[in-house]
């Protein structure tokens, strides 16, 4: 491998660094990925909405098809949803390879290789290690789609703590739960999980994922609140765990994604959903516009790629500045007050629209309408919450 046979050298072969280099439409591409497997470890959820399947151009993997959800606080609980498919539970493995599978058509990968940048002049160049070897690559853009810790964000002076919040994963896969398969199971209860939520999600008659976000000592949580809630005592009852994983969540707004040559994507980027923590609808459409960018470039058709940063923020940007702006609520909302705003949500005209109207991957624009509907006793609740 020599060090100009690449045009471009995507780090990470996740889905988005995969859709990333799909989108190239001239060069070559080099996906270099640090572990010796596409789609492991799991460090996700599997569901996805309808709209990210699609950008994800309708992978396999499909293992469960997701009508609503049951959204619990501490004492009070609603259902959203009708017949209509509103999302779809994956098996990550298989969805992850059938992507990498697709994208091997136009990209090259190298498996159980740690890509870097590394300063070079006035650009950056690429420095892999694979199997004891050091190979140095000069392409013409690198793309940094490593993940929420990001290591090429974090080299570029692009991420640091005041513009992102990591936030920890735990997870356990179980059988022989009893769940209602058509629904997920969110849990808006503090007494688990302070800066996020819990979610039990099934991924067929009797398979479930539980797990929580938060920010840190997931384990211990996730445990107390398989062992606490009176909810998931009783889905959970006959269940065994077959499978646990972990993994990190990046919230947060970049201003910039753009330095010299390289470009940084998906969670990376913190194309994430704030009030969810999905990252491949953002990410997906994310990559796709990075693909298009780099493909101008390649092309001489534009001569710096910070178009990328205008042209993803014109497509989602509002939609994570909106979701942080919610969120920052939620984290002041005492327990008590979360617990009579899904009470009052649950008798309220709003389930029809949210039923007829919602949109999951708008979810900062819905949240934002469920809090302006609120009676004047909980607006006063949440603004003493708020002081």
């Amino acid at each position: 491998m020599n060090s100009n046979d690449y045009d471009v050298v995507i780090i990470g072969g996740g889905p988005i660094g995969c859709i990333t280099g799909e989108n190239i439409k001239n060069g070559k591409v080099l996906i270099v990925e640090e572990h010796q497997s596409i789609g492991v470890p799991l460090q996700c959820a599997g569901l996805i909405s309808k709209n990210g399947v699609k950008e994800l151009g309708n992978p396999k993997g499909v293992v469960n098809r997701i009508r609503g959800a049951y959204i619990y606080s501490k004492n009070n609980s609603v259902k959203i949803g009708n017949e209509e498919i509103r999302a779809y539970v994956f098996e990550r493995k298989v969805m992850d390879k059938d992507i990498a599978i697709r994208v091997s058509k136009k990209c090259d990968f190298l498996l159980k290789a740690y890509g870097e940048i590394e300063k070079d002049k006035n650009d950056y160049k690429v420095k892999i290690t694979h199997l004891g070897e050091e190979i140095y690559l000069n392409p013409k853009v690198i793309v940094g789609a490593d993940g929420s810790k990001s290591i090429t964000g974090k080299k570029l002076g692009l991420v640091n703590n005041k513009n992102r919040e990591i936030l920890s994963s735990c997870q356990f896969e179980m059988v022989n739960a009893n769940v209602d398969e058509d629904f997920v199971y969110v849990f808006l209860d503090k007494r688990y999980s302070e800066r996020f939520f819990t979610w039990i999600i099934p991924m067929g008659k009797d398979r479930v994922r539980v797990g929580l976000i938060d920010k840190g000592n997931c384990y211990n949580k996730l445990m107390k609140f398989i062992n606490e809630n009176e909810i998931a005592k009783e889905i959970l009852r006959n269940a065994t765990i077959i499978e646990f994983s972990s993994g990190s969540l990046p919230i947060g707004y970049l201003e910039r994604t753009v330095k010299d040559n390289v470009l940084l994507a998906g969670d990376a980027a913190c194309h994430v959903k704030p009030l969810s923590g999905g990252g491949l609808y953002f990410g997906a459409m994310g990559g796709k516009i990075a693909g298009e960018v780099i493909s101008k470039y390649l092309n001489g058709e534009i001569s710096r790629l910070e178009i990328y940063d205008k042209k993803w923020k014109e497509k989602f940007g509002n939609e994570i500045k909106n979701g942080i702006r919610i969120r920052k609520i939620f984290l002041k909302l005492g327990n008590d007050t979360l617990d009579e705003i899904i009470g009052k949500l649950a008798k309220s005209d709003l389930i029809e629209y949210i039923n007829n109207h919602g949109d999951m991957d708008k979810q900062a624009s819905l949240a934002m309408k469920i809090l302006k509907s609120l009676d004047f006793g909980i607006g006063f609740r949440i603004l003493r919450d708020l002081l």
